[in-house]
């Protein structure tokens, strides 16, 4: 059992200690390798030795009792779970607040947790998750104080009810429990994966004792059964095992068809027993699925921490998936594309901010990479969003299949980002060994392909996504005779094949673009919203221009070259961020959050 603490205050029991400890990871195995989570567990105890020398238990029970007085006991957990099952939502939002972890490294070390956890509350999250470990999360227990009494203090003048706060943690001793309630907790997490039976029965007591209902974790079917045995009411699925940090998105389905199959438990909307899917949402996809087995809520909390506007991505989150159409495009929904990245760290900041598409350009160019350059790049982007292959394009046929294929590209890119390969008037042998050599996800044809080889390559590669770009003058040279005339008919013979359309500015005396400079937007509005053709924009967007864009026209998706770089193909990382970030923060029709009962 390493790395699980018997620590202060253990419950002695008749139990055998294989029954006790057998579900851990590792018992009884004396080559078993110690895991992050066990060293994270480790830590912890020292940590815990740490407090209880600095606060005895009767000091921090005195804390505990006048934060209680000062700002009320703790709110039921389930009452919260069930008013959000009454909820046009169905189910309730976890969202989550936390700096860091050890699978994503830092992911938005600036925030304040009191504000990030009110914009949380203002749209309609039932629960407040706070990461209190300080070393690989960089959470403290002040955090949670914060939260409590800042979103407490909104709820009371709104004469609205507050979300429950969570301490997220590592609990491990009955000091934590009062650590929590000390600081504002409604709720703990208790994790199966690292207590003893005896211990999580003893939290789970102590946790009723004073007023909180636990969230119990789970993430194996064993560990599901010591959950029940100890008399867990409210649990959580992780998707993620910490021991490995591999995410499975289909474990809660799996823990839900056991409950009801194997144990016999009826749970959901009118029931006593609880089931949350914790871990990996990101999408309204996501959420529907756990809406599909009766979860009574889902806990969000990377996807929130990196939104550019995370009221607008809670809102598109919880509400039900559009089937079907690409268009018109919900605020922050935009696709956005950081294209001619040569360097992996600069893929990294991109992703990380948000973009949906890293593009690398094999065409001549001075950003064109070889096929071990676009590699790495492709590593790091996978690595990112946590697969290990190519996401495979959607199959759509039929008339208007641009529009469902340009919507199911928007989900995969939403889901993780993808990597698009570029190339312009090459054939159609080397792009596809380029693109499989280098394990790009989609090929972008920038060139004067015809519609025959774009079908050609979508024969070879059926399993790629394919974006074609048609080409326009640059701003103040339009008119029918220099080619927007028949721009239709060059969008719908190419739509027929393609998954996405990309609209640049060309090379004066050439079709080709990756000029920089921009062409007229009025015809985004017309190819969009008149013929009804979702399109990227690309051509002279920047950092300081890409949210104007977006405000006024709405485009499916933009696209940025040179317009955030200091040299070409060495991306400049603020302004990077910054063109990411104001792209999906850009105010076109905003959505509203449902009335919560």
């Amino acid at each position: 059992g390493r790395g699980v603490a018997r620590g202060p205050g253990s419950m002695e029991s008749c139990m055998s200690e294989a029954e006790d400890r057998g579900h851990l990871y590792g018992y009884g195995d004396p080559n078993a390798k110690k895991t992050r989570l066990q060293e994270i567990v480790e830590q912890r105890v020292l940590d815990l030795a740490e407090a209880l020398a600095a606060k005895s238990v009767e000091k921090l029970t005195e804390e505990a009792e006048a934060f209680c007085r000062e700002f009320g006991q703790p709110q039921s957990l389930v009452s919260c779970l069930e008013a959000a099952e009454a909820s046009p939502w169905t189910l309730a939002l976890a969202a989550e607040f936390k700096r860091a972890s050890p699978s994503k490294g830092d992911i938005n070390v600036g925030l304040d947790a009191a504000e990030q956890a009110l914009e949380y509350t203002k749209v309609g999250a039932s629960v407040l998750s706070v990461l209190t470990e300080p070393k690989w999360f960089k959470g403290s227990l002040a955090d949670l104080r914060d939260v409590r009494v800042k979103t407490q203090r909104w709820a009371t003048e709104q004469s609205k009810r507050r979300p429950a706060c969570l301490r997220k943690d590592f609990v491990i001793d009955e000091y934590q429990v009062l650590e929590a309630l000390a600081h504002g907790a409604d709720t703990v997490l208790l994790m199966v994966s690292i207590l003893p039976q005896t211990k999580l029965r003893s939290l789970i007591s102590c946790c009723r004792k004073h007023g909180l209902e636990p969230l119990v974790e789970v993430v194996t079917l064993k560990e599901l059964k010591v959950a029940l045995d100890a008399g867990a009411r409210v649990m959580g699925v992780n998707n993620r095992d910490l021991h490995t940090f591999e995410l499975d998105k289909t474990r809660t389905a799996q823990v839900a068809q056991a409950l009801q199959e194997t144990f016999k438990i009826s749970f959901g909307r009118g029931q006593a027993t609880k089931l949350l899917a914790l871990s990996g949402l990101s999408t309204a996809e996501d959420v529907e699925q756990a809406r599909s087995i009766s979860c009574s809520g889902v806990l969000v909390g990377e996807a929130l921490m990196r939104a550019a506007d995370p009221s607008q991505a809670i809102l598109q989150m919880m509400a039900a998936p559009v089937v079907g159409e690409a268009l018109p495009v919900a605020p922050g929904a935009v696709v956005v594309k950081v294209c001619g990245v040569v360097r992996p760290e600069d893929a990294r900041v991109a992703v990380a901010a948000g973009a949906n598409m890293i593009g690398v350009i094999f065409a001549k160019s001075k950003r064109q990479v070889t096929t071990e350059q676009a590699g790495a790049i492709v590593d790091v982007v996978r690595r990112f969003g946590e697969r290990t292959a190519a996401i495979t394009a959607a199959s759509e046929e039929g008339p208007e299949a641009i529009k469902r294929r340009s919507k199911a590209l928007r989900t995969a890119c939403g889901r993780t980002p993808l990597v698009v390969g570029v190339f312009m008037d090459q054939s159609v042998e080397d792009v596809s060994a380029l693109a499989v050599a280098s394990g790009v996800d989609a090929i972008q044809l920038h060139g004067s392909e015809s519609v025959d080889f774009v079908a050609e390559i979508r024969r070879r590669m059926p399993g790629a996504w394919l974006v074609k770009v048609v080409h326009l003058p640059p701003r103040g040279e339009a008119g029918d005779g220099d080619g927007l005339s028949d721009l239709r008919e060059r969008l719908d013979s190419y739509a027929t094949l393609c998954d996405g359309l990309l609209l640049d500015t060309a090379v004066k005396g050439s079709a080709s673009g990756g000029t920089g400079m921009a062409f007229d937007w009025e015809v985004v509005r017309r190819v969009q919203d008149e013929w009804g053709f979702p399109v990227i924009v690309a051509g002279g967007l920047t950092d300081e221009n890409v949210a104007e864009l977006v405000a006024s026209v709405r485009p499916y998706g933009v696209d940025v070259a040179s317009g955030v770089e200091d040299a070409p193909g060495l991306k400049n990382g603020p302004r990077t961020e910054l063109y990411v970030r104001g792209a999906k923060r850009a105010r076109t029709t905003p959505m509203s959050a449902p009335e919560m009962a």
